[in-house]
């Protein structure tokens, strides 16, 4: 069996292998693995992101519910508003956790933060600009981490052929650590490329394996392998997408991916750029803040942000 083109960027990271601690997720024992995650991790990430929180009174931050499914249940959207005179362009985040897990509370500070750094409201809904004080002109940027990145790419494909968008096209979309076909679903013109859920050397290292990343495709979504709405690396066509930056670490499963999809976009005849961490694990720029590489990562999506969104901050630098 080939190596993936891309495993150059596997070999870890000096530094993330220093401080890296294995954390078992019982991936086939759902309530177990969100336990762990809700009391267990999410502290931990949220603790980390309290060292230098922004003034309260710089922003509000409030719960919406939003019915779905034909109101037969709703779910909990959390918007992060500056206090400062807007209305501003808005961030539509959509969180990770391998479609069974997570929440928006472990990254609720790092995205209070830029927020009242750029000036930017952190919410979703077209349909709401006037009740969130946001105007999509100024910029209207999509993206999420891992299955959120996942269902950001399905929604600037829907947005993009759905007529009621028309005119309210976001301005751009960052893609982290996506995970973005069902494994069982790979096209034979790309089983060359799509290596990277193979991975044998240091995946103990990877953050998951690839039968628990099949079982939750196949247990909990339960889509066709092929259904592009599960696996948007499938769609038809990417053309006429929102320009994008997708961020991809190096130590992944889910790395060729990101890669792949990154050409398609630009093949397409979007503009895109591909930024690859080389070493480090999935969702490591969460997990170990204090890494060079999770620097770096904040500081490109951040200028991503800024380079999508023309009514943001500045940096002071360029100001």
């Amino acid at each position: 069996m080939a190596d993936s083109p891309y495993a150059h960027f596997g070999a870890p990271d000096p530094e993330f292998a220093a401080i890296f601690q294995d954390v078992d997720f019982p991936w086939d024992d759902v309530p177990a693995t969100r336990k762990i995650m809700n009391e267990v991790v999410v502290p931990m990430r949220r603790q980390e992101q309290k060292a230098n929180p922004p003034d309260p009174s710089t922003y509000v931050t409030k719960d919406h519910s939003v019915p779905v499914d034909g109101g037969a249940a709703s779910i909990l959207v959390r918007t992060v508003t500056p206090t400062s005179e807007g209305p501003f362009p808005v961030y539509y985040y959509i969180h990770g956790g391998g479609f069974i897990i997570g929440t928006i509370d472990m990254l609720e500070y790092h995205l209070t933060t830029i927020s009242v750094e750029l000036g930017i409201v952190v919410a979703m809904l077209t349909n709401h600009t006037t009740s969130l004080n946001i105007d999509l002109a100024k910029g209207f940027v999509i993206g999420g981490d891992s299955a959120g990145a996942n269902m950001s790419t399905v929604a600037a494909h829907l947005f993009r052929d759905d007529p009621s968008f028309q005119g309210k096209q976001p301005t751009g979309q960052i893609l982290e650590i996506p995970g973005l076909i069902d494994p069982r679903g790979y096209p034979e013109e790309l089983k060359a490329e799509l290596r990277s859920m193979d991975m044998v050397e240091n995946v103990n290292m990877a953050g998951m394996t690839k039968k628990s990343v099949v079982d939750i495709y196949s247990g909990y979504l339960r889509n066709s392998p092929t259904d592009p709405t599960a696996s948007p690396l499938l769609f038809p066509s990417h053309a006429n997408l929102p320009p994008a930056l997708v961020l991809v670490s190096g130590l992944d499963l889910f790395r060729d991916e990101g890669i792949v999809y990154e050409r398609l976009l630009r093949e397409a005849g979007n503009q895109s750029k591909l930024i690859v961490y080389p070493g480090i694990s999935h969702g490591a720029h969460i997990h170990y803040p204090q890494l060079k590489a999770s620097r770096k990562w904040r500081a490109d999506f951040v200028d991503g942000l800024r380079s999508f969104m023309p009514g943001a901050k500045q940096s002071r630098a360029n100001a």
